[in-house]
């Protein structure tokens, strides 16, 4: 994306819902210390804004196949991991309804945006279990530690069979896909480059 207020300066978003009629695509942004385009976008933009959108990268999509899903994300990690989630839920229309199982990793509650589409999604979808972790809040009454090494003692050879999905920091991407590594065969385990 770039933004009029910057030109030439690009920065890399995902889109975060499923292909949708009228082609409208939704991202996250979080505006980030330093960030020029994330600030332009968060602080100095409204509808009818002029954005500038560059071709399309990366490979994270949906596999052609019909197995369950582990999807682990990470901060704004959340949005190709949530478009995944969508065009699942939408091709069970048509097919079996795929058991979704999302790990969702902030440092604090406050932290874990977007929970509420997440909750209308679970609802209107049973077979999708949302599982918040945080690594910085004592006393959270949920999954607490590291994303990466939360996922992999909540059973990774149960999700053995399954196509797997990491999104978020690099460090968090790298980690997890490479605990899971030994129970998730390298074409069944899928992120972007890091």
């Amino acid at each position: 994306v770039q933004v009029t207020r910057w030109p030439r300066v690009w920065r890399r978003y995902s889109a975060a819902t499923a292909p949708r009629p009228g082609g409208l695509i939704e991202l996250h942004v979080r505006a980030v210390p330093g960030g020029l385009v994330s600030n332009s976008l968060v602080h100095h933009s409204a509808p009818g804004d002029t954005l500038i959108l560059g071709p399309a990268g990366g490979g994270m999509t949906l596999a052609d196949s019909e197995r369950d899903l582990l999807c682990v994300a990470g901060g704004t990690g959340l949005a190709p991991i949530k478009a995944v989630i969508e065009q699942a839920i939408a091709e069970a229309r048509t097919g079996r309804a795929r058991k979704i199982t999302l790990f969702y990793g902030a440092r604090q509650h406050f932290d874990l945006y977007d929970v509420h589409d997440l909750q209308l999604l679970a609802a209107a979808y049973p077979a999708l279990h949302v599982i918040p972790v945080l690594s910085d809040e004592p006393g959270y009454g949920g999954l607490t530690g590291m994303l990466p090494e939360v996922v992999h003692a909540h059973g990774s050879a149960m999700f053995r069979n399954c196509e797997a999905y990491i999104c978020g920091p690099p460090g968090m991407v790298s980690r997890t896909a490479a605990l899971l590594a030994g129970s998730i065969p390298p074409g069944q385990l899928h992120h972007d480059p890091i």
